[in-house]
């Protein structure tokens, strides 16, 4: 019987604990082969790594992690992905750059039920709030409107979501039509604040609840139809 992949032990390195975090992400179905991208800083503080663009992620090791110089991270630096780099890498060098202290990781994945949830018309900051087995971890931040992967207007969105005024740094938000971003002190910790929300979402989704807008919309249409037939 096979065992499906797990997240390596925290004693693992950072880049090998990024690996084992998209192995888990494939084990769930939260990416497909080639989907998925994360990055984690360099442990001597020179910039970060970054997995590969293209490569199979349910097989990642950690030759197939590419080293981006710290001099990536300085404000205002125009972004230039290297060779091989994920596509993703806008939104990598932007988040890394803004990362608070104590944190290494981005992670970038494609959870069902939580880009279910978004094309439901749900903000999942507000759906969040209503499950203290979220909030007690993990804090959302806005939705991403639907942008175009791998842009640059993308990612900069994105770090908006990340950076709100007057707000602590989320640990995740959701990109409509696309996926979610997470951020944590490992890979694991990013990882467990994707499944926090994940699990919420198919919850909702499963309860058949729509959201306020939503359910308003079909009240009004319905509320429409019965007026034409009695008129």
């Amino acid at each position: 019987m096979n065992t499906p992949p797990t997240l390596a032990p925290e004693s693992s390195t950072p880049i090998a604990q990024a690996c084992s975090a998209l192995h888990a992400a494939y084990a769930k179905g939260w990416i497909t082969h080639r989907d998925g991208n994360i990055s984690v800083s360099d442990a001597a503080g020179d910039g970060f790594w970054i997995s590969q663009s293209g490569v199979i992620k349910a097989q990642l090791n950690v030759a197939q992690m590419l080293h981006v110089p710290a001099d990536r991270l300085v404000p205002g630096r125009a972004i230039t992905a290297p060779a091989g780099a994920s596509g993703e890498f806008a939104l990598h060098q932007l988040l890394q750059a803004l990362l608070p202290a104590g944190f290494n990781t981005v992670l970038h994945l494609h959870p069902t039920h939580i880009v279910a949830a978004m094309f439901a018309n749900w903000d999942l900051r507000e759906l969040s709030e209503q499950f203290p087995e979220v909030t007690r971890y993990t804090r959302v931040g806005r939705n991403v409107p639907p942008l175009a992967a791998t842009s640059e207007e993308l990612a900069r969105a994105c770090a908006a979501s990340f950076a709100p005024p007057q707000s602590d740094m989320p640990h995740i938000v959701g990109l409509d039509r696309h996926g979610c971003v997470a951020i944590g002190h490992s890979p694991f910790d990013a990882f467990e604040h994707v499944e926090r929300l994940e699990h919420v979402c198919q919850m909702v989704l499963a309860s058949g609840a729509r959201h306020t807008a939503i359910a308003q919309t079909v009240a009004s249409g319905i509320k429409a139809a019965q007026a034409i037939q009695t008129a």
